[in-house]
């Protein structure tokens, strides 16, 4: 794997494409990236040797894609990166910072993350009641550790990049 360079490839005028040689940045990334998914293995590994191997590896993937349609499914990754981003928020607030989604299913996405452990929603006694919003330890955990794999993937980026005065934006 070669991390991806903010340059295009040099072409000489008719010949061949020249690529230009890793910077030492983008090796010592490379060498970070690598010793990190060998400790992600070696972790693998050990959880595997307390909790037993799994006996039915089609039964573990689909749970394991039923886990990722639930947690990062649309407007699941977003109120994750958003409670991420303010640790504590109330549900009017939260529903004005995504654009896009209604009252509706934003209840109904922050009850779903809820029952997975995700979030907590505290009730604050005040006239009218209030609710806030915000990572349980489960969520916090899940957050920290998707950080890796969010920076490996902006850093290795293959697809078009944006425009140099364009911030980047979320689509639908």
């Amino acid at each position: 794997m070669t991390l991806a360079t903010t340059t295009p490839p040099r072409t000489s005028k008719g010949g061949p494409t020249t690529i230009p040689a890793a910077s030492s940045t983008d090796e010592a990334l490379e060498r970070e990236f690598s010793e990190f998914r060998e400790s992600a293995v070696r972790l693998i590994e050990r959880v595997t040797d307390l909790v037993g191997p799994s006996g039915d590896p089609v039964g573990a993937a689909q749970a394991d894609l039923k886990i990722v349609r639930s947690i990062f499914g649309k407007w699941s990754a977003d109120l994750l990166l958003a409670l991420h981003a303010v640790p504590s928020i109330g549900f009017e607030e939260l529903r004005r910072s995504m654009p896009g989604i209604s009252p509706r299913v934003l209840s109904m996405k922050l009850k779903e993350l809820e029952q997975n452990g995700m979030v907590q929603r505290e009730i604050i006694d005040t006239r009218p009641p209030r609710v806030r919003y915000s990572l349980t330890q489960r969520g916090w955990t899940v957050a920290w550790l998707s950080q890796p794999v969010f920076l490996f993937l902006r850093l290795t980026d293959r697809g078009p990049r944006p425009e140099p005065d364009g911030a980047p934006t979320l689509g639908r």
